[in-house]
């Protein structure tokens, strides 16, 4: 997932590689790729750091397990209160 550019790291974050790579002349542009199941997601911040951690924060939200939504105290796939 790299873009061609001198500036350009490829990194793990809980066993899956993704990259950030600066884009654009004199500007402090970056942007991070990652795939999960064949799924690509991706972005881009102003800086890497940032970069970084917006990749790792969408890495961890996909691999998060589903979570319940609780309609009146009781899981949503159950009949609400009547």
């Amino acid at each position: 997932m790299l873009w061609g550019h001198a500036l350009s790291q490829t990194m793990m974050h809980r066993e899956i590689e993704y990259s950030v790579a600066r884009i654009g002349l004199g500007r402090q542009l970056w942007r991070w790729s990652a795939s999960l199941s064949g799924v690509s997601i991706h972005g881009q911040a102003m800086a890497r750091a940032d970069a970084i951690a917006e990749a790792e924060r969408a890495i961890d939200r996909a691999l998060a397990p589903n979570k319940v939504s609780w309609i009146y105290g009781r899981a949503s796939d159950e009949e609400p209160y009547r």
